[in-house]
């Protein structure tokens, strides 16, 4: 063999174990998503790693049978817990059409009935966070489509809903994670070219202007798959982890100062024993109630023979990673 032989050789199977490393660490292949469904459960400690309830999830099927066959998958639920009535806002993705944000309510935490559709658009609406800020009752959703971070605000409560502002303007931020607080108000997201982008604003209505000084990750794990949350004065907010397809898991990220320190990894996972959370988990909204904490998630059930191919994904993720290594 000559020498340009051997490094043409040399060459094949160095790209070969690169391409079986960002197999390893993200997978090429990955099973289908058959749709989303949303569990519940309660804890004393959401700063662990998370065992879903085998029990307690609303599954996209039984909506499914509610609403005539016309619903496609339930996912990003969020908790508003309002004189023992629980009220779980969530996406509501139906057979045509963008996605509405509805509605199930319960008297007790673990019986849940669908009430329907609370915010109907043309474009579509997900990640719906419900809050109180003023004694007013409001829910800032994903509107990515419309290139706008709009707000809605409650004008008879829990089914009635109007547009009130528009916080930030000309951008596409995809799940964008709020935090109003006396001392720190932050929006966190990601655009259209899967950047992590960080806002900052003296008060909910003041002007939101982009954190340039925030330390900003790469790739995976940028993604907010829930709600800020704070224990014991800190404030902590899970990203999606990607690294078995889109929506496999979440981790918890601590906030300190300006960037996210990571505490657990996959604090919530695909569950094997879990038919419904067998494909991956990728949203976690935790409420602090009663002196423990409610837990709302989603989950994605797959395919057992039908995959979809992730390789441009998995070898973005691999040099994001490797550039957060070098540079970050």
């Amino acid at each position: 063999m000559t020498i340009r032989k051997k490094y043409i050789v040399l060459f094949f199977l160095f790209i070969l174990g690169v391409l079986l490393i960002f197999n390893y660490r993200y997978p090429f292949l990955v099973s289908k998503s058959k749709g989303w469904s949303i569990g519940f459960m309660k804890t004393d400690d959401p700063l662990k790693k998370l065992v879903p309830s085998r029990s307690n999830i609303l599954k996209r099927d039984t909506l499914n049978s509610i609403t005539i066959g016309n619903t496609r998958f339930i996912a990003d639920p969020f908790l508003y817990f309002e004189e023992n009535n629980f009220y779980i806002f969530f996406e509501h993705q139906e057979k045509k059409g963008p996605a509405k944000i509805g509605l199930f309510h319960s008297n007790d935490g673990y019986n849940y009935e669908f009430e329907g559709i609370v915010i109907e658009e043309p474009f579509h609406l997900s990640f719906p966070q419900v809050f109180e800020y003023r004694n007013k009752k409001y829910i800032l959703p994903e509107s990515a489509s419309i290139n706008n971070v709009v707000l809605y605000e409650s004008v008879d409560f829990p089914e009635k809903w109007e547009l009130r502002d528009t916080l930030i303007s000309n951008i596409s931020l995809k799940d964008p994670a709020l935090l109003v607080s006396d001392n720190l108000n932050l929006i966190v997201g990601i655009d259209d070219n899967y950047k992590q982008r960080v806002f900052k604003s003296d008060s909910l209505f003041g002007d939101w202007e982009e954190d340039l000084s925030f330390n900003i990750q790469k790739g995976n794990e940028i993604r907010p798959a829930g709600n800020f949350f704070s224990v014991e004065g800190e404030w902590y907010l899970p990203f999606q982890n990607n690294t078995e397809g889109y929506g496999s898991g979440v981790s918890l990220y601590k906030l300190d100062f300006d960037k996210f320190e990571k505490l657990i990894e996959n604090q919530l996972f695909r569950s094997d024993s879990i038919r419904w959370f067998d494909r991956g988990m990728h949203h976690l909204n935790v409420n602090s109630l009663n002196g423990g904490f409610y837990l709302v998630y989603d989950g994605d059930e797959g395919y057992d023979d039908e995959f979809d191919i992730t390789i441009i994904s998995s070898i973005k993720y691999n040099l994001s990673d490797l550039y957060n290594y070098l540079f970050r």
